[in-house]
């Protein structure tokens, strides 16, 4: 999550750092982590809810670059790979257990559109060699929104977050322009059998290897293009394209990390960890989550609203958890500000950006009105 996307000037000394750091890996050894042969599968099936055919129906393309040598750490799978929701043993038990390829999801609906909230796990942010400089870390997530315009059926923005940072993208700049959020170019679109179309569904992202950073694959940020009939092309030569799982089609760690198309699987965040969380078993040391904050607006309260997953490994120099969790969505990461494009889209989106058009504020069958979380 640390590897960040820079352009034009700036960041002076981040540049330095990692112009020392490319110095070193010439000259030294990449040397990849050993997996033993066999590895055990102690992955639970998904918890799925009443959403799921909508998660299906607008399911993204994750286009996420892999490192030749350690592809495997670049993989997304579930948070309970190794069979529990602890998260300060899984640096270690990524080389023990079988990685299931997963990405979750959650949704809330107003009158006019659907927020489609996706979040990408990995058990390792890393970095072929350790400086000091960079915060590789023990687990790590990352998250993005598709808000879908009921009445055409059609994504219409997307949110991306990388490195605590978030971006907008808008297929439409007459309907939604800069507010105090600046909005990015477009996103791209694809059809059921993932080739680009203005009327597609399925909205492509890129995802960094190493941080693991999501950018819209138009971004300057992406390195990967997508020609006329979906063939993917990284610009360092190695990544793979995953889609979700068809209809009763087998989903498996890939014996190849370099390139082809992964199968994923779909999970609920709010049917899975929504009620540990409401519960107070999910946010602690040794639990999933840490990093707690207050977070409040007029439906719900949480006093205790993870921003990050727990971790006790290579932290870098600003401490053990590290990774975005799948509640923590925002376009910044104060506590005043995290949390708000999950719990409520609407109204974060209406106030980052200037909206022409119907844009309703109460959702329908909201999940999360009138908690109280202590």
């Amino acid at each position: 999550m640390t590897r960040k996307c820079i352009a034009g000037g700036g960041a002076v000394a981040l540049v330095v750092a990692f112009a020392l750091q490319a110095t070193i890996l010439t000259l030294g050894c990449r040397t990849a982590p050993h997996y033993a042969n066999e590895l055990r599968d102690a992955s639970p099936p998904p918890v799925v809810d009443r959403d799921l055919e909508w998660a299906r129906r607008y399911s993204p393309f994750v286009y996420q670059a892999t490192d030749r040598k350690r592809g495997r750490e670049d993989l997304p799978c579930n948070v309970d790979f190794d069979g529990d929701l602890i998260g300060n043993d899984n640096w270690e038990n990524i080389e023990r257990f079988r990685l299931t390829p997963t990405v979750y999801y959650a949704s809330l609906e107003t009158e006019t559109h659907r927020f489609l909230t996706f979040h990408l796990f990995h058990p390792r942010d890393w970095a072929p060699i350790r400086l000091g400089l960079q915060d590789v870390h023990e687990n790590d997530g990352e998250n993005f929104q598709v808000v879908v315009e009921k009445a055409s059926g059609r994504p219409v923005l997307l949110f991306a977050q990388a490195h605590y940072r978030g971006r907008a993208y808008a297929r439409d700049r007459a309907t939604f322009r800069d507010g105090d959020v600046r909005v990015r170019d477009s996103f791209v679109t694809l059809d059921d059998d993932g080739h680009p179309s203005p009327g597609g569904f399925h909205v492509a992202v890129f995802v960094e290897s190493q941080g693991h950073g999501i950018y819209g694959t138009d971004d300057s940020c992406s390195r990967v293009s997508i020609d006329g009939i979906g063939r993917a092309t990284f610009s360092k030569g190695s990544g793979l394209q995953l889609r979700a799982a068809h209809d009763d089609e087998r989903v498996d760690e890939p014996r190849s990390f370099d390139s082809g198309v992964v199968p994923y699987r779909l999970e609920s965040t709010t049917a899975k960890l929504w009620p540990l969380l409401v519960a107070g078993s999910l946010v602690g040391d040794g639990r999933l989550f840490d990093d707690p904050c207050r977070y409040h607006d007029s439906r719900l309260t949480i006093a205790k609203m993870p921003r990050t997953y727990d971790g006790n490994l290579y932290s870098g120099p600003l401490g053990n958890d590290r990774g975005i969790s799948p509640f923590a969505v925002s376009f910044g990461f104060s506590s005043r500000e995290v949390g708000a494009l999950f719990f409520d889209p609407a109204a974060r989106w209406q106030h980052a950006l200037e909206i022409d058009g119907p844009w309703a504020l109460d959702y329908v069958n909201d999940p999360f009105r009138g908690v109280v979380v202590h």
